[in-house]
């Protein structure tokens, strides 16, 4: 009998082949992400299991408390709403509008029978009614926000329904290539390149690099402060899933079994216990017209 995460594997697996075959977004007239190999786009692939984990603890919480209405933050081209929809979950697709309103993603996510929402998570206001889901999930977004995170983060609370998971993934500041950059003089933080790149003309990132990463600490700091219970976090790196580890990746991974806070991810499941009723103040300087959320 397959386990739970076998079964996901198969799943995804057969839903990037069945829709992801040639991955091909168009942004602005131009290809956002193009991959020519006819099985594996190289992105998915470098990212899977990053997705088979989400999926799988995702469904775990779902069987053990009976969560079924799941919101997906930055769900880009919707590879884990789709399979999690595929494992009878009623899913809602969420990113920029320049994303979630490409023809081919419109038919994409209604053809599996997702719901799609477009949010500009700066505008901290999310088009949903309060108590909404059941289980939000928000993966390698947080990172690249440019602006004070917490409004945003209160306003999840909002749309969560009491005692539901708030799935927060993102990378690890506290990674040992950061702490051995800084140690020898080098930034940890995206290269200054990469800013030139957003804004040089034809460019085709129209999201950034990761503007903040956060250690263990600091993201539950911010949650418990904001109606959170945290229920697990852990740290994970794709070197605990290579199959044919070579001597480096033992080596690393016996590092890692003894600092598991050197892995370069990290993930935190959060159980919204209360409502947050944090009084915010928003200052002009960080959004023009709202003052509260």
């Amino acid at each position: 009998m397959k386990t739970l995460r076998q079964t996901v594997e198969d799943v995804l697996d057969a839903t990037v082949r069945e829709e992801f075959r040639h991955f091909d977004l168009h942004v602005d007239g131009g290809i956002a992400v193009r991959d020519e190999n006819p099985e594996w786009p190289g992105y998915l692939a470098a990212h899977r299991h990053e997705y088979v984990r989400t999926v799988c603890d995702v469904l775990e919480f779902s069987r053990k408390t009976g969560a079924k209405r799941v919101l997906e933050i930055g769900a880009f081209f919707g590879l884990v709403c789709i399979t999690l929809k595929k494992f009878g979950l009623d899913v809602v697709a969420a990113d920029i509008p320049e994303y979630m309103e490409m023809p081919e993603q419109i038919e994409r996510f209604g053809r599996n029978g997702v719901a799609r929402a477009s949010v500009r998570l700066q505008d901290y206001l999310m088009p949903f009614e309060d108590e909404r889901f059941d289980v939000v999930i928000m993966t390698e977004v947080l990172e690249h926000l440019n602006f004070n995170p917490v409004p945003l983060l209160k306003e999840i609370n909002r749309i969560g329904a009491k005692d539901s998971l708030f799935y927060l993934s993102l990378p690890n500041l506290a990674y040992y290539m950061n702490r051995v950059r800084f140690l020898f003089g080098e930034s940890m933080l995206q290269s200054i390149d990469t800013y030139f790149k957003q804004v040089t003309p034809g460019s085709l990132e129209i999201v950034n690099g990761h503007w903040r990463e956060y250690t263990k600490a600091e993201v539950v700091e911010m949650l418990t402060r904001l109606g959170y219970t945290i229920e697990e976090h852990y740290f994970f790196s794709i070197v605990d899933v290579r199959p044919n580890p070579t001597p480096k990746n033992r080596l690393t991974r016996f590092v890692f079994s003894l600092l598991p806070s050197f892995k370069e991810n990290q993930t935190t499941l959060a159980i919204r216990s209360r409502r947050s009723d944090l009084p915010l103040h928003i200052p002009k300087t960080v959004h023009a017209t709202l003052r509260s959320v």
